[in-house]
């Protein structure tokens, strides 16, 4: 029962830092989309676009290092080594459908904008020609999804790889 209890503490602490994580770097965004433009700051797709690009890249290095950390820490059983590909899947996934861009509207841009702003600086705008807040939370909404089930197929395979 013990080792259960710590087991469950561990995933939570470690769903709380990646959560903390997301939180982070939409502070980071809200600095560029509203602290900055109140000293000046003028949208240019050249900035933007180098700035879009580090910004995803921080969320692809960070689910690296968040697997790879797990991995490192683990037995290296294949297990461990599918556990941590699930982490890294699951904050790329998340980045994907956009969390970070609900918590900035949600924790400061005072609110989900509402249905008629297009949410154009998002991808998936340019592909349909349309997003906006509906669009995006369904979209969260079908990969948080897709995360959950990623996990219960993980947990499975890890049953079956141990014979439980």
């Amino acid at each position: 029962m013990a080792v259960e209890s710590g087991r469950l503490l561990r995933a939570f602490v470690l769903c709380s830092l990646v959560f903390l994580f997301f939180v982070f770097m939409a502070g980071l965004d809200f600095v560029v989309n509203r602290v900055l433009y109140g000293y000046g700051l003028c949208f240019s797709f050249g900035w933007a676009g180098f700035y879009w690009s580090v910004f995803g890249c921080c969320f692809v290095v960070f689910g690296g290092m968040v697997g790879f950390s797990y991995w490192l820490g683990s037995h290296k059983k294949r297990t461990n080594l599918k556990v941590g590909v699930c982490l890294f899947l699951s904050v790329c996934l998340l980045f994907l459908g956009g969390l970070q861009d609900v918590l900035w509207f949600v924790l400061w841009g005072g609110g989900l904008p509402c249905a008629d702003v297009v949410w154009w600086w998002m991808p998936w705008c340019g592909l349909f020609g349309f997003w906006n807040s509906a669009c995006q939370l369904a979209l969260l909404g079908g990969v948080a999804a897709l995360v959950c089930g990623l996990w219960l197929w993980m947990l499975h395979w890890a049953r079956v790889d141990s014979g439980f």
